[in-house]
C-alpha cells in the first residue's frame, strides 16, 4: 500500500469509521473504497467515476478533495 492509499486509510481509522460506515454515507461500495486504500485502481470502473469516488471519499474524511484528485492522477 502506497502513501496515497495510506492517507485515506489513516484518516478513516482516525475517525473510527469502517469501510461500511463510509459506504453508507457516500454510496460508494466498500469494495471500491478498499480498492482506493489499497491503490488497486484497476478494480475501479474507470474514467470520471474514479475521480468522483476519490473526491467524495476525501471530502467525507475531511481531506482536501482537489489535492486528493491531483494525487490520484499522478499515481
Amino acid at each position: 500500500m502506497g502513501e496515497f492509499g495510506n492517507k485515506f486509510r489513516q484518516a478513516r481509522e482516525t475517525k473510527n469509521l469502517s469501510l461500511d460506515d463510509v459506504s453508507n454515507v457516500t454510496k460508494i461500495s466498500s469494495r471500491m473504497l478498499k480498492a482506493i486504500e489499497e491503490e488497486h485502481f484497476d478494480q475501479l470502473p474507470g474514467g470520471v467515476f474514479n475521480k468522483g469516488f476519490v473526491r467524495a471519499y476525501a471530502k467525507h474524511l475531511g481531506l482536501n478533495d482537489e489535492e486528493a484528485v491531483a494525487d490520484y492522477l499522478v499515481c
